[in-house]
């Protein structure tokens, strides 16, 4: 039996999307028009082309109380859709419109479904709330066939052209895409408003698309730029500072429609959501989107946003990208509600489930929750699959209590920069040896070390935000407004400690690089340009003042001696390093930033032209103190190796600035193999306590095929023993191994508790209750 894909679904006007599993009361009555729900959350850092306080909205009760489980009901027959409910499916999709059709009497759309019969939504509805499933309501947002076809005005332009496209519709029956933007905005905005009083049942909204597609040049978007800004709309092209303000602009724009969106909806019902697919929040493929299709922050305006992540040969699949994708997605929600599916294919190349093993099913759901997401799933399997997807669904069930009310236990943060990604970044083709290399680089290393870290954003360079961290890492991040590195200079004044990359603090938040790079009195050293091996030259490109030439990164390759400077003081004597590296030269493969190292700085590591003799040492490590708090600068890119070529050093000396930067060590230490992820989280529901999520990530059979090629698709498992846990600091009640509540024992030394974890198989959690 051939299964179509979720898009399939879409395209075939029987379901989009679906995420979580929720347990509760349908929703409640609609309020009146003339009710003003207070709707809105905390003021996030501005952006520009703002014409108001941006806030993340607030997320209902039954949101909150959500875990995830619960695509393809819609095409289920009624047998099927009570097996799912039976075990645990709480929230599904409907379709109310497609690409072609809506499935009810609109009155705003006259195109109602052939094939869905005049009461057919009234029985599932009904149908669905016997079964106490939520309806997740659907609606592609940007592909609508009739409105195409009637509004010519409302199609969005991708080239700066005054041509309206044409598409065959014969061929092409679904039309083309249309702007979000303008008036189709509003349009489609009255439609869900005409679903949600139509019908009261609707618990949620998702969307398959709702982004920009980098921007519009159709005549609205045209009129209101001009209007805003008094400028044209320029010329797509990522090197044009113009278009990346531009960028910023429409980011706006479409922020500004959900904005309006989620009043008017919750206007009429204050506990709906939009519980919807996102295009900017971890799938590795999105990530290589630029222009951007929306901002980072417009998760922040969705109850909760879900993730696709594949595992599949072209997203990274057996590598610590999907992990990463996993955390990234609950970052953007302000570690509030996120939900990631993992989608069940053997490869990409072509799409297929062949021989899809059924335990890895439970090993991508458990890899999801380890990393604060609701894993979704698709329940409609072939039937080899049936009993996996069931098993699945009770394991995410019996870890329920355990995964909602949570936040990130703080250390350590590494920013992802959303800015950096597009406008440092800005080519699809080069975006991951430019930036992503980096923040995957520092991220892999703390988890094969077991790090506490916790991801965050570009609008949490805050003070406030910021207070929480020992340690903040910086990989990479060139494009910086001056609002974050007061912050950041704030932050290690106040003896917070800095870890930082290469171009960190190069650019403004638009991609052009400042006269002088910031933070450079915090990191002790001055940013000199670009260190080529094999060509030592003292002069600045003359392109360099005022943006950065796609050659400024071609002439990032060389292979380089990497040597300590016998600084007895420095982190980078630790034994295990020495163990590792010896007295001797080593290679060291990656980008290099040419600085000079600041009076009162201490260079620990150089670096020099593979096998030269002949060109003097550059910086590549330098540490410094600045006012109560430290500072380590990576000049030479580590972090991006430890992704692209890892020498195993490469992670001892990530994972070592880190420490040495910290006020105090980690809170939570584990013992445990590099193939066990760790993830903690403090739960503040029905008392207090720390959920230390262990999730077995090896592999038997990673490695024995082509590199290029690798897929996880895992058979069997080996479990791990005896895994050590340590924390330090906590009034330590109870220790329990979830599920299951086995009790451990631990002891106490000082402030310190100790405890051991006897058997992981995939996944458990130590549950620590505090007092």
């Amino acid at each position: 039996m051939s299964l179509p894909s979720r898009r399939e679904f879409v395209c075939a006007a029987a379901v989009a999307g679906t995420v979580g599993a929720s347990e509760g009361l349908l929703p409640l009555a609609p309020a009146t028009e003339d009710a003003k729900p207070d709707i809105w959350g905390r003021t996030i850092l501005p952006q520009p082309f703002e014409k108001g306080p941006f806030r993340e909205v607030k997320v209902p009760a039954w949101v909150q109380d959500s875990t995830g489980a619960g695509y393809t009901l819609s095409v289920m027959s009624s047998a099927q859709r009570k097996d799912a409910a039976d075990a645990g499916v709480t929230i599904s999709e409907m379709g109310f419109v497609d690409p072609f059709y809506a499935y009810y009497d609109s009155k705003l759309l006259k195109r109602r479904n052939p094939h869905v019969a005049p009461d057919g939504l009234k029985k599932d509805i009904a149908e669905y709330q016997k079964l106490g499933v939520r309806i997740l309501g659907v609606y592609p947002p940007t592909l609508q066939a009739e409105v195409w076809e009637r509004h010519p005005e409302w199609r969005r332009v991708s080239t700066d052209t005054d041509q309206i496209p044409e598409i065959d519709l014969k061929k092409f029956p679904h039309g083309g895409m249309l702007c979000p933007l303008g008036p189709y905005g509003d349009f489609f905005i009255d439609v869900l408003a005409e679903i949600v009083t139509e019908f009261p049942a609707v618990s949620a909204f998702s969307f398959d698309g709702l982004h920009h597609g980098g921007g519009c040049y159709c005549r609205i978007c045209r009129a209101n730029y001009k209007k805003d800004t008094g400028n044209a709309i320029p010329k797509r092209d990522m090197q044009s500072e113009d278009f990346r303000k531009y960028l910023h602009w429409a980011d706006r724009k479409l922020e500004d429609l959900v904005q309006r969106m989620q009043t008017r909806l919750k206007t009429i019902n204050p506990d709906i959501a939009l519980v919807t697919w996102t295009t900017n929040a971890g799938r590795f493929g999105h990530l290589l989107d630029i222009p951007r299709n929306m901002s980072a922050r417009m998760n922040l305006l969705f109850d909760a946003p879900d993730q696709e992540f594949w595992l599949d040969e072209t997203n990274r699949g057996s590598s610590i990208v999907p992990a990463f994708g996993v955390a990234y997605v609950w970052a953007v929600s302000n570690h509030r509600v996120a939900f990631a599916e993992p989608y069940l294919m053997s490869r990409g190349n072509p799409y297929g489930k062949d021989s899809f093993p059924a335990h890895e099913i439970e090993r991508r759901m458990m890899l999801a929750l380890t990393h604060g997401a609701g894993p979704s799933l698709a329940v409609l399997q072939p039937d080899n699959l049936k009993p996996a997807v069931t098993h699945c669904l009770a394991e995410v069930k019996k870890r329920k209590p355990w995964l909602t009310h949570k936040e990130p236990e703080p250390w350590a943060a590494i920013l992802v920069s959303d800015n950096t990604r597009a406008f440092y970044g800005r080519n699809p083709g080069h975006v991951e040896d430019r930036y992503l290399a980096n923040v995957f680089g520092f991220f892999r290393a703390a988890l094969e070390e077991h790090l506490p870290v916790t991801l965050i954003n570009d609008w949490n360079l805050t003070p406030a935000d910021l207070a929480k961290y020992k340690v903040l890492v910086l990989p990479n991040a060139a494009c910086l407004d001056n609002a974050q590195c007061d912050a950041i200079r704030k932050f290690v004044e106040r003896g917070g400690g800095l870890v930082a990359s290469l171009d960190t603090g190069l650019c403004d938040e638009f991609g052009t690089p400042r006269k002088t790079p910031a933070l450079t009195e915090v990191l002790g050293t001055t940013h000199k340009g670009v260190a080529v091996a094999g060509k030592i030259d003292d002069k600045i490109d003359e392109n360099f003042a005022r943006t950065l030439p796609p050659e400024y990164w071609a002439k990032r390759k060389g292979v380089w001696d990497f040597k300590r400077v016998g600084n007895a003081q420095s982190f980078l004597e630790a034994e295990k390093l020495t163990e590792l590296l010896g007295k001797a030269l080593v290679t060291f493969k990656g980008p290099v930033a040419r600085v000079e190292a600041r009076t009162g700085s201490s260079v620990d590591a150089t670096v020099r032209t593979k096998d030269s003799t002949q060109e003097p040492e550059l910086p590549a490590v330098v540490s410094h103190k600045f006012e109560s708090g430290k500072a380590v600068y990576l000049a030479a890119g580590i972090d991006a190796a430890h992704y692209s070529s890892s020498y195993p050093y490469y992670r001892l000396v990530l994972t070592g600035a880190m420490r040495a930067v910290a006020s105090t060590p980690p809170p939570v230490e584990v013992k445990a193999p590099m193939c066990v992820q760790v993830s903690t989280v403090r739960q503040k529901k029905n008392g207090e306590r720390l959920v230390i999520h262990l999730f077995n990530d090896v592999n038997t059979t990673a490695g024995h095929g082509h590199p290029a090629e690798e897929v996880p698709l895992r058979e069997e498992v080996i479990p791990i023993h005896d895994i050590e846990v340590t924390l330090k600091g906590y009034n330590v009640k109870e220790v329990r191994q979830e599920p299951g509540a086995h009790g451990l024992k631990f002891i106490k030394t000082g402030d310190a508790v100790t405890f051991t974890v006897p058997k992981l198989r995939v996944h458990a959690m130590a549950v620590v209750e505090l007092g």
